[in-house]
């Protein structure tokens, strides 16, 4: 009897429906997300995807090899020859590190190829984890469980984000991102449900974010601001201080265990800071207590004055030893001119401002949504976490209006701002009765993200950029592939490879060979160098490598280390009626529309035409002849004929190719010339040799270039992959995308060259 009446006196638990329904559409979009970003695995070999990534993925082949000790990595012997460097253990540590820990129970058996696969399908688990972290961070904040679903979605078929996430991907900024919004939730659940201790789990998100992505000056800076306006707002309570103090207590212990900077015991930007703003509201919390209330009433005015007061005297502190306080890249951000001020990120991409509509197709609604979730937040959720997320929103939305590689950060913050104003919005018509006004909403962003959906599905169906070349075009190309295999077994380990920066880890990672820059700046010298060597002549390049190197050619009485330079770009040969065929570097302007005989470049006769003469400080009118450029599209659009606009933008586009006699003097444009001379399957066209009257019409014949022979480098792999065949006057013309590999060697020593079209040696 006693039995059954304990049993009775436990209470039955109630079956929550709303918590299985979150369950089942949070899986389902998770599903969406990863179905999404695994589509190229169906129509292309997989691999580690873009440049960074390989990086990436050779740190943690280099941490499992010392069983997972992020202490124990060696440095990098391949990097920025002949120095070497460590690998970036601030920035770059925690996602390999993670990579190499998820190997380790299989790389005894599997070795390099356990820790290339978890490198390839982590994003798998990312593209998860991101849906349930705007779910849980939106649902936390708003407790509307429709603005969550929104947030989750978003993310789940963002087109920005499918760019970076696909598999192979390796986005770090993705991943610091997806940490920062579960860093969100646990705060959130904190300071609600009163319970400080949910501050550990949020500080090791924060431990996460920071090692993953490296940005904890930014994550750093956005709390304290979040800090600052709690307290001007007067939202300051002891649960939130006490909340952030195990925040930042857990963070600054992890991270101070990190092999580099970013902790409390290696450097005081990370764990001090964070230290510092839970001091910052306790003392708000004290002032309110001790002082007359007359004072508590503007003791904002009194703590913001002081906060600007000791601001700039660390500013001028640190002025007066020549330090900056900020970052260079942040910096710039700050100061959009700043950047021009730097020759490097002017010829970077992703440093570089875009316009409105870019940051549009980068985020769709989630853009406009995100300001409604700016303005309620401010108005309405002014708790840390909500003023956090505020924060981050703010400065990640204008900050990757100013240096786009911060998108796939941003893309994270919007949407779970996006998801806010869906809950308030909905939440405020819904108490009012008012459904029509939530539906319409709702349909916009869903009809929105449908397309957002379609644009993703498009993009997925992208192959890895080695296995295109890193064209934009998609289809496969395996020249850069062929190229560095022929690196990796036709090389000795102790070669030298040489090549612009773009190029520098897949040669180290896949090449396995030292280069003299990767695809990083930090080495802006010499990146400078390479520039001056492709720009100026053979003996120029020669000179720099004996006197500061200290390399010699083969053949040489003090030969040691084999030197290899590589070039990437496209070459077009055209084939005349009659079976004649002729040359043309670069591919045609307007490809894959008929070949008039004008060609561009994708490659790096292009970068040298751009980015390398701004980097060497070069006058870009030395290399490029931009009046005859000018003066025959001016003489075309005035002509009436009634192809001239098109004409005309074709010659325009052809600008790289008119070259001045300096340019055709420079090594980069000669190992083109003579590559494709050694080739003996016809002569080398002059660019902007053919008249229009007979590329319009007719056969084309150009001028051709006389025998280029350089003495101290020479051919030795060729390396040339079909990228597509369009039709020509009179003939027709085939694409190729080639990469040439040169040796630096003795004058008048032959070195017969191997040449591979299409993956077969001719």
């Amino acid at each position: 009897m006693n039995s059954m009446q304990s049993t009775k006196a436990i209470p039955k638990q109630k079956f929550d429906k709303f918590k299985l329904l979150d369950t089942l559409v949070v899986t389902g979009l998770v599903i969406v997300s990863i179905t999404i970003r695994i589509l190229s695995a169906t129509a292309f070999p997989q691999s580690v995807n873009e440049f960074d990534p390989w990086y990436l993925f050779y740190n943690a082949l280099l941490i499992a090899q010392q069983g997972g000790n992020w202490y124990a990595v060696p440095p990098d012997v391949h990097a920025w020859f002949p120095w070497g460097f460590f690998i970036e253990l601030g920035d770059t540590i925690g996602l390999p590190w993670l990579v190499a820990l998820f190997s380790m129970p299989f790389y005894s058996h599997f070795g390099a190829n356990a820790v290339y696969t978890v490198a390839i399908v982590s994003d798998i688990v990312l593209d998860a984890l991101g849906v349930v972290a705007a779910f849980l961070a939106v649902d936390a904040i708003t407790e509307n469980r429709v603005g969550a679903y929104v947030a989750a979605a978003v993310i789940a078929v963002s087109p920005s984000l499918t760019y970076k996430n696909l598999l192979g991907g390796l986005p770090k900024t993705s991943w610091g991102a997806t940490f920062v919004l579960f860093a969100i939730y646990f705060m959130t659940l904190a300071i609600k449900r009163k319970k400080p201790v949910y501050g550990i789990p949020a500080g090791v998100m924060i431990f996460l974010a920071n090692v993953t992505w490296g940005g904890y000056t930014y994550i750093d800076l956005s709390l304290a601001i979040a800090a600052f306006l709690l307290v001007l707002l007067n939202k300051n309570d002891e649960i939130t201080a006490k909340s952030l103090t195990l925040l930042a207590i857990t963070s600054a212990f992890l991270t101070s265990l990190a092999p580099n900077n970013i902790g409390f015991m290696s450097g005081a930007a990370h764990g001090l800071s964070l230290l510092i703003i839970p001091l910052f509201l306790y003392l708000e919390l004290y002032l309110r207590k001790v002082l007359p209330k007359e004072i508590v009433d503007s003791k904002n005015v009194i703590i913001g004055a002081f906060i600007v007061f000791i601001i700039s005297l660390g500013i001028l502190g640190l002025a007066s030893i020549g330090k900056s306080p900020i970052p260079s890249r942040y910096y710039a951000i700050v100061d959009p001119f700043f950047q021009f001020s730097v020759p490097i990120d002017r010829t970077v991409a992703e440093y570089i401002p875009q316009p409105v509509s870019a940051m549009i197709q980068d985020f769709g609604i989630s853009l406009f949504l995100s300001i409604l979730g700016i303005y309620f937040i401010l108005i309405k959720r002014q708790q840390l976490p909500g003023l956090w997320l505020l924060v981050l929103g703010v400065a990640s939305i204008y900050g990757t209006s100013e240096q786009p590689y911060l998108f796939n950060y941003t893309a994270y913050v919007a949407a779970a701002l996006a998801g806010v104003a869906v809950s308030e919005i909905v939440s405020k018509f819904m108490e009012k009765k008012i459904r029509l006004v939530p539906i319409l909403l709702l349909a916009i962003v869903g009809v929105s993200l449908l397309a957002d959906a379609g644009i993703a599905i498009e993009v997925s169906y992208e192959p890895p950029s080695l296995l295109n070349s890193a064209t934009p075009y998609l289809v496969v190309n395996y020249a850069w592939t062929s190229a560095l295999d022929w690196i990796n077994h036709n090389t000795p380990h102790n070669a030298f490879i040489m090549s612009w920066w773009d190029y520098g880890y897949w040669i180290e990672t896949v090449g396995n060979r030292s280069v003299i820059d990767e695809n990083n700046t930090l080495n802006g010298t010499q990146i400078k160098l390479m520039a001056e060597m492709f720009l100026n002549n053979e003996t120029f390049a020669a000179n720099v490598l004996e006197k500061d190197f200290h390399l010699y050619p083969y053949g040489s009485p003090n030969y040691t280390i084999p030197v290899y330079i590589v070039a990437y770009d496209a070459a077009t040969l055209y084939i005349n009626s009659t079976g004649l065929t002729t040359w043309f570097i670069g591919y045609p302007s307007n490809f894959p529309g008929t070949f008039i005989g004008y060609t561009t470049s994708l490659g790096d006769i292009a970068k040298a035409m751009g980015a390398m003469t701004t980097i060497a400080g070069y006058p870009i009118n030395e290399y490029i002849n931009i009046s005859a450029i000018n003066s025959t599209v001016f003489d075309l659009e005035t002509s009436g004929l009634p192809e001239a606009q098109q004409l005309a933008q074709i010659i325009a586009n052809s600008e790289p190719m008119a070259w001045t006699p300096k340019a055709y003097h420079s090594l980069v444009v000669n190992m083109f010339i003579q590559g494709l001379q050694s080739l003996n399957e016809g002569p080398v066209a002059a660019p902007f040799s053919i008249p229009l009257s007979s590329a319009v019409s007719g056969v084309l014949t150009p001028s051709y270039l006389p025998r280029v022979n350089m003495l101290y480098f020479k051919p030795v792999y060729i390396s040339l992959y079909p990228l597509g065949t369009v039709p020509a006057p009179g003939g027709e013309a085939e694409v190729f995308i080639v990469v040439l590999i040169y040796q630096f060697v003795e004058p008048y020593v032959v070195i017969p060259p191997t040449v591979v079209v299409n993956g077969t040696s001719s």
